[in-house]
């Protein structure tokens, strides 16, 4: 069976904020960070003011959690906490935000740039309940909104087949230069060693991908290769990973909308072990299925 991947994008970011709690930091946030990352979406569009790193609200994409409208006449920002119905007010130009009527301080104002809100990430940390690492040294900052929080929990050390709905779901990251499929497609298929979650191949139109998950829940492209064959030499970036041992495939036959899945042994045999249509409604959605016998092992 020929493998083909997808690549993932990254699900696009609806207008929201954090809930209105305390939550945790690692370290000092960098005078002036060069990589944000919200819910694995490295952001392009920061600020830096004072020396310190704003992003926009819309980047938090966590309707589960906050409710906010826009007052234009007093440039004002109102966010509800639909959970602990916490009221937060943020307006344009304050070094203040109002929570349930208690001034709380901010190190950098509240800015509207090009229609947009930047919020210092401290104020993130300290007020309003996302999750927030810092690494100084490569001034890079990763921020997880309260349900980009839960599931990073269930990426790192839940169930084998939620966790790898969720890894598939994450946005890849590539570096410069990152190849581009040329052939075409419509089939994807993701490879897992056995028993986990936090790398794997992928494959699209003749492009394979290998995916490493880091401990901060980034998705990392660290290898590509073209199989295509559409071009006169060879086209290949990064290390090349060791072969699986034993795997577990997963192909998404897009047109069909169709699943189909099985194993790999360590010797490249692959052994089909059923088909979901997901046209069905109790197959709706299921791009990856539990392998009978299969479990977990590299939990977090």
């Amino acid at each position: 069976m020929r493998k083909y991947i997808q690549s993932i994008t990254a699900a696009s970011l609806l207008l929201g904020v954090l809930s209105a709690v305390p939550t945790t930091s690692y370290a000092a946030e960098p005078s002036a960070a060069s990589s944000v990352y919200i819910d694995g979406q490295q952001q392009e569009n920061v600020l830096t003011l004072n020396g310190r790193t704003l992003v926009q609200l819309t980047a938090f994409n966590d309707p589960a959690w906050v409710d906010y409208n826009y007052e234009a006449k007093t440039k004002t920002v109102n966010i509800t906490n639909k959970t602990n119905k916490a009221s937060i007010r943020l307006t344009g130009g304050s070094m203040e935000a109002d929570i349930n009527g208690t001034k709380v301080k901010l190190d950098a104002p509240v800015t509207f740039k090009d229609g947009r809100t930047y919020v210092p990430l401290r104020f993130l940390s300290e007020n309003l309940g996302g999750n927030v690492a810092y690494d100084a040294v490569g001034k890079k900052v990763v921020v997880r909104t309260p349900s980009g929080q839960k599931r990073f929990k269930t990426l790192m050390s839940g169930n084998l087949t939620e966790a790898r709905m969720i890894a598939i779901r994450l946005p890849n990251l590539y570096g410069k230069d990152a190849l581009q499929p040329l052939s075409e497609g419509f089939t994807i298929q993701y490879t897992f060693p056995k028993g986990e979650t936090l790398r794997y191949f992928k494959e699209y139109k003749g492009l394979i991908d290998y995916v490493e998950i880091n401990a901060e829940g980034l998705a990392e492209v660290k290898w590509q290769k073209d199989l295509s064959g559409l071009t006169l030499g060879p086209r290949e970036k990064g290390t090349k990973p060791a072969s699986f041992s034993e795997a577990v495939f997963f192909v998404d036959a897009v047109m069909a909308d169709l699943t189909i899945y099985g194993t790999i042994d360590s010797t490249g045999k692959e052994t089909e072990l059923g088909r979901l249509d997901r046209m069905e409604d109790m197959n709706k959605g299921k791009f990856i299925v539990a392998i009978d016998g299969e479990m977990r092992t590299d939990s977090k």
